[in-house]
């Protein structure tokens, strides 16, 4: 059955992949919540672009009458500009916009976290994003998805030296490496988000490794 679709973090890496997969007809509505107009999508007229500023939530609320909210919204401490600012996107803001949504109906979250994700770790990043998972447990949807990904390949608009560095390490050696920690091409992600948004099942589910390299 086509599902009503809603993507907050439209410009990163995995959510701008996932928008561009997407064919007209595919499903009933796709809503990409963003701060500013993708004008890379502009060739795509079924795709709704929401512009917000995220300074009050509220006003994002009718742009979450939706079936699905994938949430691909993230940052880097350094981008953030302090481990507050970075709590307060990576953490507060995608919680809230999960809570409207459940009151608006919403029925399945689809998160992409991290891998190590640990509410408990000793790592601030991973702690943040660990936290973000635990609470989005209570919040009460019928599906909920977390996808936890190690390194992402693919082309950001926004530039992450230490990351570029990693791929260029890492990437050749992906043969030797643990499923766990082996990068992923962000289209890869992509096509498992759109199997999760087919697929049935309910409850929390937890993807990762070589999970996320299956499309099933």
């Amino acid at each position: 059955m086509p599902q009503k679709i809603t993507v907050i973090g439209s410009t990163g890496l995995i959510g701008l992949q996932f928008l561009r997969s997407i064919s007209e007809g595919e499903y009933e509505g796709v809503t990409a919540i963003t701060r500013r107009e993708i004008t890379s999508l502009s060739d795509r007229s079924f795709i709704y672009q929401a512009i917000h500023d995220f300074s009050d939530l509220e006003k994002i609320r009718a742009d979450l009458k939706t079936d699905v909210l994938v949430c691909a919204l993230g940052t880097t401490i350094k981008t953030a500009g302090s481990q507050e600012r970075f709590f307060e996107i990576d953490h507060n803001i995608p919680l809230a916009l999960a809570k409207i949504a459940r009151e608006e109906g919403c029925q399945t979250f689809i998160l992409v976290s991290s891998m190590g994700a640990n509410a408990q770790s000793k790592i601030f990043y991973s702690r943040v994003k660990g936290k973000l998972e635990v609470a989005l447990k209570d919040v009460g949807f019928k599906r909920l998805h977390i996808l936890r990904p190690s390194m992402l390949l693919g082309e950001r608009e926004e530039s992450r030296p230490g990351e570029f560095i990693g791929k260029i390490i890492m990437k050749p050696l992906s043969f030797i490496i643990p499923w766990d920690y082996k990068p992923i091409h962000a289209s890869t992600v992509a096509d498992k988000i759109r199997a999760l948004v087919s697929g049935e099942g309910l409850g929390t589910s937890i993807w990762s490794g070589k999970e996320l390299f299956n499309k099933n």
